[in-house]
């Protein structure tokens, strides 16, 4: 994982902390990002889907975590997931 990408995801899992919500997709959201971040390779796939499902669904309730969540895309996009 790339220093960008793990700067981003340290981000969202600061601004989910932050929210505290208990909404199924901002859990399973953080989860995937806590399982990334502790991973030494590459980011799976999975992560990139709740990511979009997490980006949809909050755009307008949480644009600072849309924001956050559409830099990481931009970031997993850029290698290829």
């Amino acid at each position: 994982m790339n220093d960008k990408l793990k700067q981003h995801l340290e981000e969202l899992q600061n601004e989910l902390k932050k929210i505290g919500s208990e909404n199924p997709v901002l859990k399973k959201l953080g989860g995937d990002v806590d399982a990334a971040l502790e991973q030494t390779g590459e980011v799976s796939r999975t992560l990139a889907h709740s990511l979009q499902h997490a980006a949809e669904e909050f755009e307008t309730h949480h644009p600072q975590l849309t924001a956050i969540i559409n830099n990481i895309m931009t970031s997993l996009s850029n290698i290829g997931i």
